[in-house]
Parts: C-alpha cells; structure tokens; sequence
C-alpha cells in the first residue's frame, strides 16, 4: 500500500511527493465529482442555489434574496463562490455544489501536505485516503453548503503555522492571516476562531515543554519564539494587512446597499449564538456520539489509532497533532450551539491520526504488534462483506429501490472484503489495508453513483416543481401564492423570474381562494386548518409532492386550486 520511498519529513518535496499528491487529488476529483447533478438538492442546499441564481437575475450580489426577500443567514462569500461556476449554464445543482468539491479536494491536498510534513510521505499519503474514504466528510464535500470550505480555511490556516516559527518567511503570516479574512465570510470567523484556538493551543503546549526541558530561563525570548504569528514584526505586519481585509468585506456590503444587517449577522451567528445559543442547544456530551458516525467506516481503525498513538514515541509531531484534535474538539464542544456537522472540521484530524498509526503498524518493527490496530482492521474488514451482502438483499426484498448494478457490485464487493479479511487474519497488512482502501472507494464511488440514482426513486419534491410550473406558467402573477412553504429547493425547481406571492396567516389564504382560478402552493401540515379556516370547498387538491397514494408527510409540498364559479 505504501510506496518504497518515504522520505523524512521537512524535506524539499520529491516526485514521489508530487506523484502522491496527484494520485490524491484525481482519486478525490473522480470520487466527488461523479454523478454530482444526479440528485436533487435536500435541506439547506437549496438556500444557496436560489441566492445564487437571484443574485445573477437581479445583478445585486450583495444583496442575498430568497423569493425576493433579504436574506442575509450567511455572510456572502459561500453563494459568490456559486457564480463563477453558473455563468454559461445558470445555477444547477452541479455548479452550486461545485465549490465545495473543490474545497474537499484541497482539504485532501493540505492533510497529505501535513502528514507528510509532520512524519513523511506514507503517513500523508494514508491520511488523504482515509479522509477522501470517510463517507460523510464525501458526503458534505458534494453538498451545496459553506461546511467544507469551512474546513479547507481551518486546515489552510494550521498547516501555514505548522512547525515552529522565527525563521518563517513573511509570506506564510500573510497568508494565514488572508485566509483568516477571507474565510470569515464563507460562515462567519468561526474557521479563524477555530485555527487560533487550536494554534494557541500547541504554542501554549510548547511552552510548557520548554519550560519542563530547560527550566524558566529565557521565557520571555521563548513567549516571542512560539507567539511570533502575533508577537513578531512580521506578524503584526501580516496581522494588520488581515484586518484590513476583514474590514473592507465586512463593511462593503454596507456600502453597496446601506444595510448593516451584514455587520449584525456576523456579530448575531458567531459571537451570541457561541455564548448564548438560540438554537441548536444539544448536550456537551453529543458529539461523543456523532464523531463515529461521521468517521464511519473508519471508525474502529480510529479507536485502534488513538490507542496505538502512545507507540509513536515522544516529539513535537505528536504533541502537535493531540494537541489540535483536543483543541478543536474542545471548541465545538465548549459551544452551546451543537449540531452533527458542526464537527467536520475534526475529521482531517483522525485521518492523520490514523493514516500515522497505520504507517507505523505497517512500515515499522517496534510498532507493528500493535493488538489494538490488528483487531481494528479485522473488524473494520467486516464492513465491506456486509454492504456486498445488503447490496444483493435489497436487490432481491425491496423491488422499489432494486437495481441491476446491486446484484453486480455485491458479490464482488463481498469476494473483495473476505480477500481482505483473509489477508489481515494472516498477518498479511499491506495487501489487506490496501484492498479495503480501494474496496470504500468503489462503495462509495457506487453511492454515489447508482445509489443516488436509486435513493432519487423516492423524492417527488423536483418533479412535482416541474409539474406546478407547467400549470402556472400562463396563470397570472396575481393569482398565483403560497402559504407556510419554507422549502427553497421548491424555489429553485419551479424557476420563476419573478417572486410569488407569499401569504402570512389563514385570512390572507382565505381571501386569496376567493377569486376563481387561483393557485395556492402549501404543506400536507397546513391543509386541516385551511379547510376549517375556508372551507372544505375553498381549494381542491390537484397535485402533491407524494403521488399515487403515497405515504404524506407533513413538509410535502400540495398544489391547490380554487374551483371557478357556475
């Protein structure tokens, strides 16, 4: 699995190096790029296709609307990233999700540059596989959103600090200090606050070590030498040129429309909702339980890293990349405000980890009789034996998502994961963590690929857009409406030049039935109370996103229209 050459780390780059990096980069651009428009947008996606494309109809890109309405949720920088993309084509799902492949296929590249600097090629090398093969962080890399981007600027910004820093040309401060700009704008300054954190963090652990190694002579020499980002003449420099950036993309949309609201969402997001959550209150404890979901299907090998860590022997690498991983996951933790994803930023992390402890089990004799990474690998060799076998059980039990490349790809995935199994019981590693390496490839590469195909059976929600657009589109803008509809993706599908109409409360909705003809979007949940507020009679269902008798949901989109008069 690992190439013959494995120089040590902080050497000049070589073309193993560079062969690496591209193996990674392509294998990342295949595995994100494939089937990227073949589903529809879900949740949140829709918001930035919709701001996109309104922002390129109305020529105001700093203004962001959704059906015409101000909607400043996120600062603008993650939907003008949409726009070059667009330009001949228009926003599509492929185009509005092409930012953030973009930004996993870096996030891919620094990890690799960061394990390589901090213990050599191999270890980088397995890092960018384990990371470009960790489900959800593909998952959100083909997704319509700020989150990776956010990750990428997190990333960026460690690895342009790593390593100790009096001897750093002014450019590396620059650029730590740019991107801090810069990505304060994707969504809001919590990938700099999360960068400074973790930084902060490693400084302080270093000088503790210092102080342990040499006693307390010199320290305020060894403060300027660690702190030397904020402390130094090229830091402040570099520093200040950061905060002017800040400040003109903060204020330029002020400028441009004579709104604050820009200036009191960054405030509104990052700073209240960090201290005082309004939203997204979980436990401290959750995301105990989210990061093995979100390292799935590495999971068990990233147990057997963490145990295996105490073998690598001391030295600043490891101090760095422990001090990091508690330092991000303290952050988020430390947050009032918790959600899943809000932990993507912890993944790269456990992908070096990981991609080191399985370096080490492999390459190295003191080192490869680790109990903990052997039973790692045999149980994590059981995943791919039993996604071949769900493959062929849901080609034969459920004939609604049955497709001809289940009965294809589950056998051979099943033969593939037993080979592996085969190899890791015998003590044969390299082959076996490198048939598994490639056996999550192609699950995911099918994932996404003929699963979306097949998991898109079941969502009526583009569809059903298409279909209310082709009955309104000679009805008049006065007499088309809709009520309580929050989806945006609805929005982006019926692809309307103009705003409709959006009524606030049940007499507004009662009013609007009054005239004949009238078209009235809504969810299955607000049905009840139209027809007690209007009458049974005051709209007939036409169309609904869950035809055919299909199971209705309360967020389902329904087409109602009020009857004509005798």
């Amino acid at each position: 699995m690992g190439p013959v050459v494995n120089p040590s780390p902080g050497q000049r780059w070589t073309f193993a190096d560079y062969a690496a990096l591209a193996v990674l980069v392509a294998a990342a651009g295949v595995l994100f790029f494939s089937g990227l428009s073949w589903r529809s947008l879900w949740g949140s996606e829709g918001r930035w296709a919709v701001i996109a494309r309104e922002m390129m109809l109305s020529g105001n890109y700093f203004l962001p609307t959704i059906n015409g309405v101000v909607y400043f949720d996120k600062p603008l920088l993650s939907y003008w990233a949409i726009v070059p993309f667009s330009l001949f084509s228009g926003v599509t799902e492929m185009s509005a999700r092409i930012p953030n492949v973009l930004a996993g296929m870096g996030t891919v590249a620094i990890v690799f540059a960061i394990g390589r600097g901090l213990f050599g090629l191999t270890p980088g090398l397995y890092a960018g596989l384990v990371l470009l093969t960790t489900a959800m962080f593909g998952f959100w890399s083909r997704t319509a959103s700020a989150e990776i981007l956010n990750v990428l600027a997190i990333w960026s910004m460690l690895w342009v600090l790593q390593g100790r820093g009096p001897g750093r040309p002014f450019h590396r401060y620059l650029f730590f200090y740019l991107i801090a700009a810069v990505s304060s704008f994707c969504k809001g300054p919590l990938a700099p606050a999360v960068a400074v954190a973790a930084v902060i963090a490693v400084n302080c652990v270093e000088m503790v070590w210092d102080i342990r190694q040499d006693g307390f002579g010199r320290t305020r020499r060894k403060v300027t030498e660690h702190f030397d980002w904020i402390l130094s003449q090229k830091g402040i420099l570099a520093a200040v040129c950061g905060l002017a950036l800040f400040a003109l993309l903060l204020f330029l949309p002020v400028i441009m429309t004579g709104s604050r609201e820009a200036v009191e969402l960054m405030w509104r997001e990052n700073v209240v909702r960090f201290l005082e959550p309004f939203d997204h209150v979980e436990p401290f404890y959750i995301y105990f339980k989210h990061i093995p979901v979100f390292l799935i299907p590495w999971t068990f090998l990233g147990i057997g890293a963490l145990i295996h860590m105490k073998r690598w022997g001391g030295g600043p690498e490891r101090r760095w990349l422990a001090t990091v991983t508690i330092a991000i996951f303290l952050f988020f933790t430390l947050s009032g405000s918790r959600r899943s994803y809000y932990i993507l930023p912890l993944i790269p992390a456990f992908a070096l980890i990981i991609g080191r402890s399985l370096a080490g089990f492999l390459e190295r004799e003191r080192e490869n009789g680790s109990p903990a990474m052997k039973t790692a690998l045999v149980v994590t060799a059981f995943i791919p034996v039993i996604a071949g076998v769900a493959l062929v059980a849901g080609y034969f039990g459920f004939e609604a998502y049955r497709h001809f490349s289940e009965v294809i790809a589950g056998p051979v995935i099943v033969a593939a994961g037993v080979a592996a199994l085969f190899f890791i019981v015998r003590r044969m590693f390299v082959p076996g963590s490198t048939l598994l390496v490639l056996l999550f490839f192609g699950i995911l590469l099918w994932t996404f690929t003929a699963g979306t195909l097949i998991g898109e059976r079941g969502r009526g929600l583009k569809p059903f857009a298409h279909q209310v657009a082709s009955r309104i589109e000679e009805v008049s803008r006065e007499s088309v409406a809709m009520y309580g509809v929050g989806n945006s993706s609805f929005l982006f599908y019926l692809d309307r030049k103009s705003p409709l109409r959006a009524l606030s409360d049940l007499r507004e909705v009662c009013s609007f039935a009054g005239g004949s003809g009238r078209h009235l979007v809504t969810e299955e949940a607000f049905i009840w109370g139209i027809e007690k507020e209007c009458g049974p009679r005051a709209f007939e269902r036409v169309l609904s996103e869950s035809p055919g008798g299909g199971k209705k949901r309360r967020n389902d989109l329904v087409l109602l229209v009020a009857p004509k008069g005798p």
